[in-house]
């Protein structure tokens, strides 16, 4: 385990639990798996470890990002995760915020609780990835999606492999916007389409710029 996610599991997992906990209450979003149970008969595969995906260099600049919003600024304090089991990429998040590994609702080839553990905003959500079939199509994508965030949303196409959304919505009667993406690539070089890296974050109205920052970090960094 790296230096840095060894200390935040010791100073912010129980913040970073707790704002996962607050965020997905019963009716506020997915209550099932995104996977779901193998069909009857076919054991479940363990997914198979993904190929790292390119290294990108990112110039900090506060340009708009690929996805909504605007990429982070030269002023931007920033925290790096480097080498999250079972990521195929690095990302940067905001200094305050931390990630550990897994989560308690949502259960994906990998995921990370992501939040901002010490800045006191109460933001945070998930970043991860997921397999699909081969090639992952849409109908496929649009019921990932549909688990990520719920069936009513609509979705945005921004690229053909790039979906957004954003809607505000209530935790304990207090306003929060909820923003997601998914990206799908081709996890092996030159192989078909069958991965989709996704993020789904939320928090306070007047956190969406840093949400969208997160958006378009995860974006940029999977698309190698």
């Amino acid at each position: 385990m790296s230096l840095v996610v060894s200390v935040m599991f010791c100073a912010g997992t129980a913040a970073l639990w707790e704002a996962e906990r607050q965020d997905e209450k019963p009716g506020a979003g997915p209550v099932t798996s995104v996977i779901g149970p193998p069909p009857q008969g076919i054991p479940a595969a363990l997914p198979r470890e993904l190929p790292r995906r390119n290294a990108v260099r990112l110039v900090r600049d506060g340009a708009p990002g690929p996805v909504a919003g605007r990429t982070y600024g030269p002023n931007a304090r920033l925290t790096p995760m480097r080498g999250l089991h079972g990521m195929p990429f690095d990302f940067d998040v905001p200094e305050t915020w931390g990630c550990v590994g897994g989560s308690k609702r949502l259960r994906a080839d990998v995921v990370w609780t992501c939040a901002d553990e010490r800045g006191g905003s109460r933001a945070g959500g998930w970043i991860g990835v997921q397999s699909c079939l081969t090639p992952c199509g849409d109908t496929e994508q649009a019921g990932f999606r549909a688990e990520l965030m719920g069936a009513e949303l609509r979705w945005r196409t921004i690229d053909p492999a790039t979906a957004f959304t954003e809607s505000p919505a209530a935790v304990d009667g207090e306003p929060r916007m909820r923003v997601a993406m998914t990206y799908a690539f081709a996890a092996d070089t030159g192989g078909p389409v069958d991965t989709l890296a996704f993020a789904r974050l939320t928090g306070p109205p007047a956190t969406l710029d840093t949400l969208l920052h997160l958006v378009n970090e995860v974006r940029l960094r999977a698309g190698g």
